[in-house]
């Protein structure tokens, strides 16, 4: 998975459509990288428009991605928009944590906290 800049947009939009939604920003491990990506969710299924229109549970999408907990951050509905209205774009908001689009190094050792 190539980094794709439009994932943003598309958990905005899946977020913007249902209220039980949140937005996640996290790093996905693919091809022997670690990738910055976007998706929608609850606490049993992930929407992420860049792969697929259909929902797919949350471990499986989680599972095949390489995504942990620590290397996420999980923003519900009103919190996700609140930030969008005081930045100004769909994110990442956390700048320490996504300081690039694609990372050959673990993105936690990268920020000194594996």
């Amino acid at each position: 998975m190539p980094y794709r800049p439009l994932c943003f947009d598309a958990a905005m939009e899946v977020a913007s459509e249902v209220e039980e939604f949140g937005v996640v920003h996290g790093w996905v491990r693919r091809d022997g990288q670690w990738v910055l990506h976007a998706w929608a969710e609850t606490p049993e299924a992930v929407y992420d428009l860049t792969e697929s229109n259909r929902p797919v549970r949350r471990e499986e999408y989680y599972r095949a991605n390489g995504i942990t907990e620590e290397r996420l951050r999980r923003y519900a509905r009103v919190e996700y928009f609140t930030l969008v209205a005081e930045k100004g774009e769909f994110g990442p908001f956390d700048r320490t944590l996504f300081f690039a689009q694609t990372s050959a190094q673990d993105p936690l050792e990268v920020i000194g906290k594996a």
